[in-house]
């Protein structure tokens, strides 16, 4: 049981709140810090999650700090989770308060979400100063790929603290690294357009994480229609919906051409199928927020315009039409098509359509995509068949297979060279009905007992192929060996003892 639980602080990291537990206890050992939170002395240091995070969650719901809210407001578990599907989701978040497999979960968003060294705004510290009396490391400057805090424009700055995991790592409160508002002076960072749009986009998503999560579910049959869309916009993208990925990549990397920036697009020029940006356009989900983020604002300018795209449901481009400059290009067209059909109606008065449409098939494709209501009532009426449509009598078509079998097994028995076994099969293949017979053998009733009836059994067909295998030696003068009839029969070796006695 807790005696006092440090209140936390807006956008305060679950790290930082630790480290300052830690030094309002007074306790001198770490692990004495740990066995009180987790009631485990070797929990390891993390930015993440804890792993016996529900324990500390037990004790700390007296604070008003239930599980949720340490996992939802002061843990990067919103970032990492908000494009996992939706069976991805429900399976993490169980992990995760499952202590026995909430290791899966760590190691789940330990690839992608933690920063080198522990970063801080300077700038922040003397708000949160004055605010609150101590200065905190806020949980969105460590989220991987923030550089620039957005708050106040400039740059975060790398603290030492070595945010991954590693033995011997403490958590450290940002109080002890003394006065660091110093460190340099606020200048304009107008160059950094795009750092800064992902720290406002980072920020979007901590503050509207559910609403998002929801909406990529809701509607991620909209996603990929949308990133089709936005492409071909910038011609990234045909009609059809196939993508220019070399044009897609120049254009992308020369985007985010900066030092740090390319480090996080590893994978492109590699492999197509691991190409992360290609299965992005193909609508997958990625465990790796930052990949999405960059692509959202790649297409939409910022991720909460990608977002407002697909909530509500602007009317995309229809890719499967022409586009035109102006109305009047459209009016000449229409005019010019229908004119064609119209001349090629009058020309053949008596035809079908599928003959006018022979006649003239680009007026028909054209008129068919764009006026369609038009070309309907404007071609000739769909023709219904005289008379009645001709059935199949199955009775008479089963009389005549059925009449055809006999000789058909009078002639696979009779057949020169190796023996064939008399089974549907061979019979079928025979009669040159092998598919005609295998569809609709239902409707054959009377033929397909016959066939049984003559069907071979395996024991039969063997002692055929023994007596053939016997014929052909004495002709060649050759010793009938067991093995030589049996190499020569095809006989496995499980049914040599059954007909030992016959070859021997």
């Amino acid at each position: 049981m807790l005696t006092f639980f440090p209140k936390p602080y807006p956008d305060e990291l679950l790290y930082s709140i630790i480290a300052r537990y830690h030094i309002w206890s007074g306790n001198d050992s770490y692990s004495d810090t740990m066995e009180q939170l987790f009631d485990y002395r070797l929990e390891r240091f993390t930015i993440l999650i804890p792993k016996h995070l529900p324990r500390l969650a037990e004790k700390t719901s007296e604070f008003g700090l239930d599980y949720e809210t340490l996992l939802y407001q002061h843990t990067m578990f919103p970032l990492a989770t908000c494009f996992f599907s939706k069976s991805s989701f429900d399976n993490i978040l169980e992990n995760t308060k499952n202590i026995d497999q909430n290791e899966k979960s760590y190691s789940l968003c330990n690839q992608n979400l933690i920063p080198k060294y522990l970063r801080y705004c300077p700038f922040c510290i003397r708000d949160d100063r004055d605010n609150f009396g101590e200065a905190y490391w806020h949980r969105k400057h460590q989220s991987y790929g923030v550089e620039m805090c957005d708050k106040h424009k400039c740059r975060l700055v790398i603290s030492g603290i070595e945010a991954k995991e590693r033995r011997g790592n403490r958590y450290i409160a940002l109080e002890t690294l003394g006065d660091q508002t110093d460190t340099f002076d606020l200048e304009d960072k107008s160059e950094y357009k795009v750092e800064m749009q992902i720290a406002y986009d980072i920020d979007y998503i901590y503050k509207n994480y559910k609403f998002i999560r929801n909406l990529m579910w809701k509607k991620n049959n909209l996603i990929k229609e949308a990133t089709i869309a936005l492409l071909f916009e910038r011609d990234l993208a045909t009609k059809k919906g196939f993508v220019r990925k070399s044009k897609l990549r120049q254009e992308f990397q020369s985007r985010y051409n900066s030092l740090e920036l390319k480090q996080l697009m590893e994978l492109l020029d590699q492999n197509p199928r691991l190409n992360w940006l290609t299965n992005l356009c193909n609508g997958q989900n990625t465990v790796v927020p930052i990949r999405f983020i960059l692509f959202a604002d790649f297409l939409a300018g910022s991720m909460e315009h990608f977002v407002s795209i697909i909530n509500e449901q602007e009317p995309f481009i229809d890719r499967k039409k022409e586009t035109y400059r102006t109305p009047i290009e459209y009016e000449k067209k229409l005019v010019l098509y229908r004119r064609r059909w119209l001349d090629a109606w009058n020309r053949n008065p008596n035809s079908c359509r599928h003959d006018l449409i022979k006649s003239d098939k680009a007026a028909y494709t054209w008129l068919y995509r764009y006026d369609n209501e038009w070309l309907l009532n404007n071609s000739p009426q769909l023709k219904k068949p005289n008379g009645r449509i001709a059935t199949i009598d199955w009775t008479q078509i089963d009389q005549e297979f059925e009449s055809m079998v006999d000789d058909a097994v009078y002639h696979i028995m009779n057949l020169a060279g190796k023996p064939v076994r008399v089974n549907r099969s061979s019979i079928s293949h025979y009669l040159q009905k092998s598919d005609y017979i295998a569809a609709n053998y239902k409707k054959l009733p009377n033929t397909i007992h016959k066939i049984e009836q003559y069907t071979e059994s395996l024991d039969n067909y063997l002692l055929r192929k023994i007596e053939w295998v016997r014929s052909e030696l004495e002709k060649e003068g050759k010793p009938a060996t067991p093995y030589i009839i049996l190499n020569k029969a095809g006989i496995s070796y499980k049914d040599f003892k059954e007909f030992r006695h016959l070859i021997t």
